[in-house]
């Protein structure tokens, strides 16, 4: 099967508009991750905060990644400014996110761009936009209730801004972002978006790579985004018990207790390797393999299950046509839940040690959290930047290693300190991403000298 050529790469990821930044940021130990404030939610998050989990309509955690201090454009897009301004930031981010990977790849002001297509990851939750297009119904229904409930006759929900006018393309927040990047950029009629929860990215991926290898587009954009309305996000992963209950979250570390919710998205621009070389395209990496699973039934549909997630893997490595042991460096999903990072260090272990490989392995959500949708938009990031740069950042914070010295996630295996890719003549990372309801990713990337 052949190999398909990432040559272009774009994000806007907390405290990062491009790649650039966010490998600064990556190689300076930097936590992008912050306090939610007023801007970030639309209301004074006190009114909503209780530091106790199980406090009912309460949140009790208070840090996430969050875009902040972008300025969007829309004089930049071939699409009515008045429209563009009137959309919410799922769609502006998309648009800003896809032309600057169109740009990087060099295909800018093509004609190839007729050829090219677009598959997105997206997150089918209320976002700001959409809830002020529902903002009737919730002021008739709901607000009232809340009111009572915090006995302020003066209180309004976030996003309910009548002033505020709000387009209606805005209720379709999770299907048509893909179309307006493609009637933006002029790209070609292969355009879907799709959720498959944290395997989104990698779903895309794999996805646009048949577009390619089938012949129906000569280059695809892939990616996925995040970007929820961030009081509905906070109220639902404190009614799941998701955040730290500790104030900890560390992926590989012992005393991490849950995840940070977070925004932004990523794209890649993807060509047919041969292609590539013919065209004389700047190659930032190849994929070699790309595993995707299911759990199937299990234990509860938000518990991991390492079966579903070693037949990922099993499915990456068969089509990659590698063995395990060519790994350098693992980019673990590792949100820092104490039941993920247990299950996904035990399906690595069974996985990678009965192949006897022992890559260095780590993960960048200490830096940003966990984007979601988007999550393997940042490690597929982190480790394109990384091989071509040939150092590994730093897993930070972490003050209690998990695993033990004879597993692959251990001590001495957690990279903590920045380090010097390993001398070989190709580079080969792995990377996983495991979602909600089961859904799991595996995708093997390469670069040469």
């Amino acid at each position: 099967m052949e190999k398909i050529a990432i040559i272009g790469l774009s994000c806007l990821f907390p405290d990062a508009k491009n790649p650039e930044q966010f490998w600064q940021n990556l190689i300076s130990e930097k936590d992008s991750t912050d306090d939610i404030n007023i801007a970030d939610l639309g209301i004074d998050p006190g009114i909503f905060y209780h530091p106790e989990k199980g406090t009912p309509e309460k949140f009790y955690f208070l840090k996430g990644g969050f875009i902040r201090n972008f300025e969007f454009d829309p004089s930049e897009y071939n699409l009515p400014e008045s429209f563009t301004q009137s959309l919410d930031n799922t769609f502006k981010w998309s648009l800003y996110a896809a032309k600057q990977a169109i740009i990087n790849s060099g295909y800018w002001g093509t004609s190839q761009l007729s050829k090219c297509g677009v598959i997105l990851g997206t997150l089918g939750l209320p976002t700001k936009a959409s809830n002020r297009l529902f903002a009737p119904i919730y002021q008739q229904n709901v607000t009232p209730a809340i009111a009572e409930l915090l006995q302020n006759d003066d209180f309004q929900l976030a996003g309910t801004n009548h002033g505020v006018k709000t387009s209606p393309y805005n209720a379709m927040i999770s299907g048509l972002p893909a179309a307006i990047i493609a009637k933006s950029f002029g790209l070609s009629a292969n355009y879907l978006s799709l959720d498959a929860a944290c395997s989104s990215s990698f779903y895309a991926i794999k996805l646009a790579s048949h577009y390619l290898r089938s012949g129906k587009a000569d280059l695809m954009l892939a990616g996925a985004i995040s970007c929820t309305d961030p009081l509905f996000l906070r109220m639902l992963f404190s009614g799941i018990q998701g955040y730290p209950d500790n104030g900890i979250s560390r992926p590989f570390d012992q005393a991490s207790r849950g995840l940070i919710t977070s925004e932004g998205i990523g794209m890649v621009m993807l060509k047919r390797y041969s292609d590539a070389v013919k065209d004389g395209d700047n190659i930032l990496a190849l994929v070699c393999g790309n595993g995707l699973s299911n759990d199937g039934k299990g234990k509860h549909f938000l518990s991991p299950n390492t079966q579903g997630q070693k037949l990922a893997y099993q499915r990456a490595y068969s089509e990659a046509q590698l063995h395990p042991q060519n790994i350098d460096y693992l980019e673990c999903h590792a949100t820092g839940t104490l039941l993920g990072d247990t299950t996904e260090s035990n399906s690595v272990q069974d996985f990678f040690g009965q192949n006897k490989a022992a890559p260095l392995v780590g993960s960048t959500k200490t830096n940003v959290g966990h984007l979601l949708v988007a999550a393997g938009m940042v490690g597929i990031t982190k480790t394109i930047l990384s091989m071509n740069n040939g150092i590994i950042p730093p897993t930070i914070k972490i003050t209690q290693p998990m695993g033990s010295e004879n597993h692959v996630i251990s001590p001495q295996n957690i990279v903590r300190t920045i380090t010097k890719w390993p001398d070989k003549d190709i580079k080969r990372v792995a990377l996983s991403a495991f979602g909600f309801g089961g859904t799991n990713s595996h995708i093997i990337l390469e670069k040469g000298k």
